[in-house]
């Protein structure tokens, strides 16, 4: 032993290399590529289609282009009670959802770990993709045993939305397993 190990024993010091821990708050919660850049494309599809939607519930201008048969009537379903909810178009409705969902399932927001109200990001997006399902259920019973019509577009979002919930939750599942479950 050195004098200068001694002396910094004395003094309560350490000279030997430590090993760099981060702390647990600081630790990075990785998801998969695929997931964050499949969300993120997936909410921006279903951004675009819920725009062209509330774009045709507004103007008179913009046909939906759908077949109007018995079974798949995109106006008929459009224009049933059902397409309203509290008072709003549920197109205007996506366009909120599918916002939200954009900037949720942006790469930043992925990365986003730790305590605090940023934290609780990687909760709050499984949450939200879940709560898209519930509202989908509900609209999927409501065009095939209310108004007995199908919208293609409407469909559209719907598949879009359980798309969604797919990447969302196998990548939080990735995540916090790659992360052995410290999360």
């Amino acid at each position: 032993m050195t004098v200068t190990q001694r002396t910094n024993i004395r003094n309560g010091t350490r000279t030997a290399a430590r090993k760099s821990v981060r702390p647990a708050a600081a630790q990075s919660v990785r998801a998969p590529r695929w997931a964050v850049f499949g969300s993120l494309l997936t909410a921006a599809a279903g951004l675009g289609v819920s725009i062209y939607l509330t774009v045709a519930h507004y103007t008179a201008t913009v046909t939906l282009a759908c077949p109007q048969t018995a079974t798949v009537n995109c106006e008929k379903v459009t224009s049933s009670p059902q397409s309203l909810f509290l008072g709003l178009p549920v197109a205007v409705l996506g366009v909120a959802y599918f916002a939200v969902m954009l900037l949720l399932c942006s790469p930043a927001a992925w990365r986003v770990s730790g305590p605090g109200p940023l934290g609780r990001l990687r909760w709050l997006r499984p949450l939200a993709a879940l709560g898209g399902v519930g509202f989908v259920a509900w609209l999927v019973y409501a065009e095939l045993f209310i108004i007995n019509a199908i919208c293609l577009w409407c469909t559209t979002v719907h598949v879009l939305t359980f798309i969604l919930f797919g990447f969302v939750t196998l990548g939080a599942a990735a995540a916090v397993e790659s992360s052995g479950g410290k999360d």
